[in-house]
């Protein structure tokens, strides 16, 4: 009878699934509420890591106007996160020790109680996660590596000098700098690939990439070398501009005749033609060419951004950007495309940042007017935020 009963197991296996079920299924349960838990609290961190960063940009406003538009910034990206400002709470102190610059920094703590699934049947309705981050501005003359802005012509390809032109303050290239003809450069002249030279050039200094080579032919100064250049890559400010007040938008390409008076930022989905003159401050933002002809101008007391995400700029004809208290940036990043072409013998009080850039004629370039810190336009560039916790 035993032995019949060894082997009559009919049912066993059954009875086994019915009582471990349960089990199964709690732990179930449970890894799906604590996987649910671990993607909350990685978006409740990046959140406040966002929203500390945006509010450490306007704590170069004067206290209270920058703390309470840190608090702004930062309410605003915890609620484009979908969490609710009311759970967190925004506070701003100096930390010599997590950051030694002693520079204002701004804190965000946000709390929020989780509703569970299946821990309910073990009496746990909700958990209470927090999230926590400190952040402070970095200026980018002194602590922001691959800052193209540190840099009156800045390319990513190979740089060609040919002419008389006068650059004021200094020149980087990612690729090979050559310079032929009577042309001036008061800063550093930099080529990742390596300097030839050759001419009655006039530069402060010279630097190269480590192991390239650095050439100086002709009548030149014999300026000071050293071979310590590094890539420096071009920062994408599309979202930047995007999410400014205040910006209006075009579907198709423009064409901007006589003068425009241009205190917010324009997007315009195609190309911009440029005749005449734009004053004041703001951004042109293009994802095709922008070209500007004839001799337009840009003046004010401010600066203006002009910029191509997806396309090539063209300036023609003796423009003259920007004079007196106002500078222009004109930028073209595009890896593909982002090629500025220079004509004539425009004059340039700004910065000219692109993929690539060629220069032709007798232009001057000029950095932003002396004792106004970069850049003097509403859309911060030359600064960014650092977490420091």
């Amino acid at each position: 009878m035993i032995k019949r009963l060894r082997k009559n197991q009919k049912g066993s296996v059954a009875v086994m699934v019915g009582v471990m079920l349960p089990v199964l299924v709690g732990f179930l349960g449970l890894a799906l509420d604590v996987g649910n838990l671990v993607i909350v609290r990685t978006q409740m961190q990046n959140a406040v890591d966002a929203a500390v960063c945006a509010g450490s940009l306007q704590l170069s406003l004067p206290i209270p106007t920058g703390q309470a538009q840190a608090t702004t910034e930062a309410n605003a990206i915890l609620t484009a996160n979908n969490f609710l400002p009311a759970n967190a709470t925004v506070t701003f102190t100096q930390d010599a020790v997590k950051n030694p610059s002693n520079v204002p920094e701004t804190n965000c703590t946000l709390t929020i109680n989780v509703p569970t699934y299946f821990m309910k049947v073990l009496g746990i309705s909700t958990v209470s996660l927090s999230a926590y981050a400190e952040a402070i501005v970095e200026n980018k003359q002194v602590n922001y590596p691959g800052g193209p802005f540190n840099y009156t012509i800045f390319s990513n390809k190979d740089l060609l000098l040919n002419g008389s032109q006068s650059v004021d303050d200094s020149v980087h290239t990612n690729g090979k700098l050559t310079g032929n003809g009577s042309f001036t450069i008061t800063g550093v002249a930099e080529g990742l690939g390596g300097v030839n030279f050759n001419g009655s050039y006039s530069v402060g200094s010279i630097n190269a990439g480590p192991g390239q080579n650095i050439s100086q032919n002709g009548s030149g100064n014999n300026a000071p070398e050293s071979y310590t250049a590094t890539n420096i890559p071009m920062p994408d400010y599309t979202q930047k501009i995007l999410s400014t007040p205040g910006l209006t938008t075009y579907s198709t390409s423009q064409t901007f005749n006589g003068t425009v008076d241009l205190t917010n930022p324009i997007y315009v989905q195609g190309n911009v033609t440029l005749n005449g003159s734009i004053s004041d401050t703001g951004a042109i933002l293009a994802t095709g060419n922008i070209t500007v002809n004839g001799t337009a101008t840009i003046s004010g007391t401010s600066q203006l951004f002009l910029y191509s995400s997806g396309g090539n700029i063209t300036i023609n004809g003796s423009s003259t950007f920007a004079s007196g208290n106002s500078s222009v940036v004109v930028y073209a990043p595009n890896a593909t495309n982002g090629n500025i072409v220079i004509n004539g013998s425009s004059s340039i009080n700004g910065y000219v940042i692109g993929n690539s850039v060629t220069s032709n004629g007798t232009e001057d370039f000029d950095q932003t007017v002396s004792g106004k810190p970069f850049p003097i336009t509403s859309i911060n560039l030359g600064t960014h935020s650092k977490l420091i916790s």
